[in-house]
């Protein structure tokens, strides 16, 4: 009596979880099917994809990772939800392309309902297309390439540019190799140029401006203009020679640069500019020597450096 009532009551059991399977399966209404009537090899077609559910569940519609049997995917544009009084619905719209050479070719694609444990798919009938071939009657082995029922087509058909991405890399790695290669062989002769070119151009700003303090001074004597000068002059051996010129003391500068020339120029300089003297043509015409003297010296250094 108890093995009866047990098996009675799974029965029960089953029955109702095919019902609620049946339900759930009645709920979701899935449509599909090719929008063109027929197509052409290599030429892209569209198949749209509809389902109507119950708002509160959910499902998903295949994409580009779906094998879509002998066709080939191209693009899909999906729509967006639209809910009314509990009861949503979605579309989809597939583009694709087939290169098989059956006649009539079918397709369904499924849409998935998710579920706590799992998911359920849902099937629309099975719909087809057919494939309009340009050569329609088979070609006899014994004809001649002239007699050949060939259809010509003349339209322009687009075709993407490929970067030849490769060859680039190739072009790019050999500059590279040939620019170490120049920078080994000719980087001394190269930086010795641009560093004489940078040395020749600063000793000429040099000479400009310090000769337009001379032409001043010869005209009218000006302690600031003497100032200036010297402060220049200063300014431009340091950059010549790396040393602190102008953060020196005349007394600290003879220590640096034993020079007979500076011992002589420069207290008179110091003279001129605190207002003693006024002879200054003299001083700093041997300072543009001194200068000159060594900017000859520094590039002779650099040649043979």
């Amino acid at each position: 009596m108890v093995t009866m009532r047990m098996c009675f009551l799974k029965g029960c059991i089953t029955l109702f979880m095919l019902i609620c399977l049946n339900v759930s399966h009645a709920q979701v209404k899935v449509t599909g099917g090719f929008i063109q009537d027929s197509t052409k090899i290599g030429i892209p077609f569209n198949y749209y994809l509809t389902a109507r559910y119950p708002s509160n569940l959910q499902v998903l519609f295949p994409d580009s990772t779906w094998k879509f049997e002998e066709f080939e995917f191209q693009k899909k544009r999906y729509f967006p939800t639209v809910t009314q009084q509990g009861e949503s619905y979605d579309s989809a719209v597939y583009t694709l392309l087939t290169f098989e050479v059956d006649e009539v070719q079918f397709l369904a694609l499924p849409v998935f309902q998710l579920q706590k444990v799992d998911c359920t798919y849902h099937i629309p009938p099975r719909d087809s297309i057919v494939l309009s071939l340009l050569v329609t009657e088979p070609v006899p082995d014994s004809l001649s390439a002239q007699d050949l029922p060939l259809k010509t087509n003349t339209g322009y058909q687009r075709v993407f540019f490929l970067f030849n991405y490769p060859i680039l890399l190739i072009v790019l790695v050999s500059l590279v190799v040939l620019t170490v290669a120049l920078w080994l062989i000719f980087g001394k002769r190269i930086r010795k140029h641009f560093r004489l070119k940078r040395l020749n151009g600063n000793h000429q700003k040099f000479l400009q401006t310090f000769s337009a303090y001379l032409q001043q001074l010869q005209s009218q004597f000006s302690a600031e203009h003497t100032e200036r000068a010297l402060f220049l002059w200063k300014k431009y051996i340091e950059n010549l020679e790396g040393k602190p010129y102008t953060k020196l003391t005349t007394r600290e500068t003879l220590l640096l640069e034993a020079d007979t020339r500076l011992r002589e120029s420069l207290p008179v300089l110091d003279k001129a500019i605190y207002g003693h003297n006024n002879q200054v043509l003299e001083p700093l015409n041997q300072l543009k020597a001194l200068a000159e003297e060594k900017f000859g010296k520094k590039v002779e250094e650099i040649n043979h450096g």
